[in-house]
């Protein structure tokens, strides 16, 4: 994404884009540069002038920028600062790099550029291609040059051409501490199953790697199965970090069931095209190189996100498709608040969380929430709806509301905004539904029917949720109207009115407290997950160690 120049907004109305992959019929266009918009569609409008805002830093912003954080520097003082030129600006350079979801291609006249139309938030990614390999020989000379062996589709093994790639040795942050070491990535436990490796080849035709996933980690090949209700919500409770730090290197994915009795039965339930919202959390870094933890509290981090099962084209195999909804503060690595694929977000070499922290994805399948609704024709859809909420929290925070600045505070986070998210979608959808006579009409028409009792569910659930969201039966008076004020974006407020905040929503506040209570939650609704645990994966640091994040006030067992 290429963010214009000032003069040059009013002719772009968007942002530039350079395309470097198309579909057949619009090969022409790649290696141009071609206008990006939003499309005209009512509903996109209404998201893109929610969160279309002038921007000038605060003395917030520039404290932050102190502290070694990145802002979207090139847009202060810019008016109506839309989501298109937020992302494209959100770092000092034009590397955003992204893939669209079913852009409209429309051929202007008059204008020497052709432009792409958007209907959905363009998704950030690393690389411009891919493959899937196994490296059979470590790195060379102290070297970042690796000889890897590529999958064969025939064959289905890695006995395919050999080839020599780099995947450089990024240098450490400003604490000394690596986000990836290229060191002992042969001998890693997943190097046997193959990397997906993510990157483009340099000016001597090497392909030099920016990503990293293991393909073991996204297979719909389970380590382990429990089922039962109380089994699954066990393991929720007390076991899946258990161990933490001894499980350093490693990974496991187990698929938790409460409503079926035999494990080929639960598998066969996750099918392709099928859709989850995935629970993102993550732990600290120990060790040697030890980040700092208040009062030995391990904050971690909070995140939704949506996967979907997909038949991967290198393998023919189904494989999961994990897209991240990141509500993500400003920092100093340059992760910019918004959809992230897997890739990008966890494998990246330089930003990515693969390799020095541990972390939990939980992939949640319940039909209630994950499948839309046909009402004789009057489509509603919870994920679309839950979406849209994302969306709009995502681009304000890249922007911190027209301030510059996004910030976590003791109190107030990432966490309490992603939720805001999800409980303003269960608020929009009963509503939609309660209000509207066809739906009422048609629900009492087929009383009993599957779709009736799916919606039930979905009633259900979103009482289980808001119970969960608003323990004390109090809902933040910042949650009623899609949060007119994020907490992440707020000005600095007095410490006991940060308090009393937190309070009314205590259970939400640390990210580890949310991420275990919304997934027991959904267990208890009938719900079908995919945990994916991994503890600093890839090359082999010695100075740090996996730490699970805390969970305060410790866990309940229901």
């Amino acid at each position: 994404m290429i963010l214009p120049t000032k003069e040059q907004r009013q002719t772009v109305n968007g942002v530039l884009f350079e395309v470097h992959h198309a579909d057949a019929v619009h090969q022409n266009l790649v290696g141009t540069i071609v206008n990006l918009r939003w499309s005209n569609d009512a509903e996109v409008q209404d998201y893109v002038q929610a969160v279309t805002q002038d921007v000038r830093f605060t003395q917030q912003t520039q404290e932050s920028k102190n502290q070694g954080n990145l802002h979207p520097d090139r847009l202060n003082n810019w008016l109506q600062v839309d989501p298109l030129e937020s992302l494209a600006g959100a770092r000092p350079d034009d590397n955003v790099m992204v893939m669209l979801k079913a852009p409209t291609v429309v051929e202007e006249t008059g204008s020497d550029r052709p432009t792409l139309l958007l209907k959905n938030e363009p998704i950030q990614i690393t690389g411009r291609y891919y493959g899937l390999v196994t490296i059979t020989e470590p790195q060379i000379k102290s070297s970042d040059t690796f000889l890897v062996r590529h999958f064969n589709p025939n064959s289905k093994q890695f006995d395919g051409s050999e080839e020599m790639i780099r995947i450089p040795q990024v240098p450490a942050d400003r604490r000394g501490v690596f986000r990836s070491k290229n060191q002992g990535l042969e001998k890693s436990p997943f190097n046997s199953s193959g990397w997906y490796i993510y990157g483009a080849k340099d000016a001597d035709g090497i392909f030099v790697t920016q990503a990293i996933a293991p393909r073991a980690l996204l297979q719909l090949q389970p380590d382990e199965v429990r089922l039962g209700r109380k089994a699954a919500v066990n393991y929720i409770n007390k076991k899946y970090w258990r161990g933490t730090q001894a499980q350093k290197g490693k990974a496991k994915t187990v698929l938790l069931d409460p409503t079926t009795k035999q494990s080929k039965q639960a598998l066969s339930q996750w099918r392709e095209g099928d859709q989850a919202i995935v629970l993102h959390t993550f732990g600290g870094i120990g060790g040697k190189k030890a980040e700092s933890a208040s009062l030995g509290v391990v904050t971690g981090h909070f995140a939704y996100g949506l996967a979907s099962v997909v038949r991967e084209p290198l393998t023919q195999e189904l494989r999961f498709d994990i897209e991240y909804q990141q509500v993500y503060a400003h920092n100093p690595d340059g992760i910019v608040s918004g959809t992230i694929s897997w890739p990008s977000y966890m494998g990246d070499l330089q930003r990515g969380w693969l390799g020095n922290r541990p972390v939990s994805d939980i992939l949640i399948k319940l039909d209630a929430v994950t499948e839309d609704y046909n009402f004789d024709g009057i489509i509603v859809s919870p994920l679309k709806e839950f979406t849209r909420q994302m969306d709009i929290m995502m681009a304000r925070y890249r922007i911190g509301d027209g301030t510059g600045v996004a910030v976590v505070k003791p109190a107030t986070s990432c966490v309490q905004d992603a939720n805001q998210a999800l409980y303003a979608s269960i608020k929009r959808i009963e509503a939609a539904i309660q209000t509207n006579p066809d739906i009422q009409a048609w629900l009492q028409r087929y009383p009993d029917h599957s779709q009736t009792r799916r919606f039930g569910k979905l009633v259900e659930l979103g009482r289980s949720l808001e119970r969960q969201l608003v323990p004390l039966g109090i809902v933040r008076s910042d949650w009623h109207k899609n949060a007119q004020l994020l907490a992440g974006t707020q000005s600095e407020t007095s410490s006991a009115s940060n308090f009393l905040a937190a309070l009314t929503t205590w259970r939400t506040v640390l990210p580890r407290r949310a991420h275990d209570e919304i997934a027991t939650t959904f267990l208890k609704n009938g719900a079908s997950m995919w945990l994916i645990r991994t503890n600093q994966v890839g090359g082999f640091d010695p100075d740090i160690e996996p730490l699970a994040p805390t969970a305060l006030f410790g866990h309940r067992v229901h």
